[in-house]
């Protein structure tokens, strides 16, 4: 059902890397499904203009670039040099749930410019990458800066959708390249984690390491 609060921006994170972008389609479509959903218009030329831009702007080194869709169509653009990421990165578990009713919801399914249920629970330690959340019913979710994958018996395994979290990009490439398949993961099943990743299109597969 489409929401009728204009209040919020529909938001994608991608990478620029020397003129072009990485997994650029997969982001369009996601934004434009975003779009339809929330009923604002998002024109393929509005967003060719916004690209190109950006592709002129910045047409060497990496660039961690933000699209921001209004509620009149008009998009937004941000750029910000993207340093490497030093791995492994170190992730922290969250101190207490995501509710049900928000980690399955819009503003999870959809990436937007309500984070409160992010930003409440992003990490405060500088060490720390980022933050493993989870649901009420005790299943493991996503991160607050994109998508969790673990080790489990031998195969990495990522959360599946109904469990609660954005369909990442990331995640998607990761699911159709094979190297990953969707599994419910528990908090119960923390102790037999062999290895942990952190996922998203910006920065892809980083080895990751619980704290």
């Amino acid at each position: 059902m489409a929401d009728t609060d204009f209040d919020f921006e529909i938001l994608e994170t991608l990478a620029l890397r020397d003129g072009g972008f990485i997994h650029l389609q997969r982001h369009v479509t996601r934004m434009q499904d975003a779009a339809r959903h929330f009923g604002r218009p998002c024109t393929d030329a509005v967003l060719e203009q916004a690209l190109q831009q950006l592709r002129q702007a910045h047409a060497s080194g990496h660039w961690r670039v933000r699209l921001a869709l209004e509620a009149t169509g008009r998009i937004q653009t941000q750029a910000a040099p993207l340093p490497p990421s030093a791995t492994p990165v170190r992730l922290a578990l969250a101190d207490r749930p995501i509710a049900n009713a928000v980690a399955r919801g819009d503003w999870v399914r959809f990436k937007t410019s309500r984070r409160a249920h992010y930003d409440s629970l992003q990490p405060t330690d500088a060490s720390v990458f980022d933050t493993v959340l989870h649901n009420e019913d005790g299943e493991i979710t996503e991160g607050t800066r994109g998508n969790i994958a673990v080790l489990l018996a031998g195969r990495w395994v990522t959360p599946p959708l109904s469990s609660g979290l954005l369909p990442g990009v990331g995640r998607a490439v990761a699911l159709d390249e094979g190297r990953v398949v969707e599994h419910l993961v528990r908090l119960d099943d923390l102790p037999r984690v062999q290895g942990w990743a952190f996922v998203n299109s910006l920065r892809g597969w980083l080895p990751a390491v619980l704290r």
